[in-house]
C-alpha cells in the first residue's frame, strides 16, 4: 500500500458542526480486516494513538495495518471558573470527526505473513 504522512493538526479554533454521513454509493469496506465506526463520533488523538500501539503490539514490526483517520480538528475549553463571554477558550485537544461506516483501522489481508496466524482479538480491545 501507498504510505502517506498524516496531515498536521491545524491550530485554528473551529466550530463543533455536524459530522456528515458518507455518500451512499461509496462503500468504504476493503478486502482484509477492518474496524468500522458504527455511529458518528469525535475520536481523540490519544485514542487513535492507543489503537495504533495495540495493533503494533499484536501484529509486531512486520505486521502491516493502515489508520484511515487523523485528528486534525481542534477542540477548545475554557479554564475552570471562567464566566460566560470573554471569547472562545484555548485549544485543549485534537479530534478526528468520523462518520458512521468509515473504516478507522484496516489490516490489508487476512494473513499478512505466511506461516503466521494472526490473533485478531485485538480489534475487540480497541473497540
Amino acid at each position: 500500500p501507498i504510505r502517506y504522512k498524516a496531515p498536521m493538526p491545524v491550530r485554528f479554533k473551529v466550530p463543533k458542526g455536524q459530522i456528515l454521513a458518507l455518500p451512499p454509493n461509496e462503500p468504504d469496506i476493503q478486502l482484509g480486516k477492518s474496524l468500522v465506526a458504527g455511529a458518528p463520533h469525535r475520536i481523540k488523538a490519544e485514542q487513535i494513538d492507543a489503537g495504533r500501539r495495540i495493533l503494533r503490539r499484536y501484529l509486531g514490526r512486520k505486521g502491516d495495518f493502515l489508520i484511515n483517520i487523523h485528528a486534525t480538528y481542534a477542540v477548545t475549553k475554557k479554564p475552570e471558573g471562567v464566566k460566560m463571554g470573554q471569547g472562545k477558550g484555548n485549544i485543549e485537544y485534537f479530534v478526528a470527526r468520523v462518520p458512521a461506516g468509515r473504516v478507522m483501522f484496516h489490516i490489508p489481508s487476512l494473513n499478512p505473513m505466511p506461516g503466521y496466524v494472526p490473533n485478531l482479538s485485538h480489534f475487540r480491545e480497541i473497540a
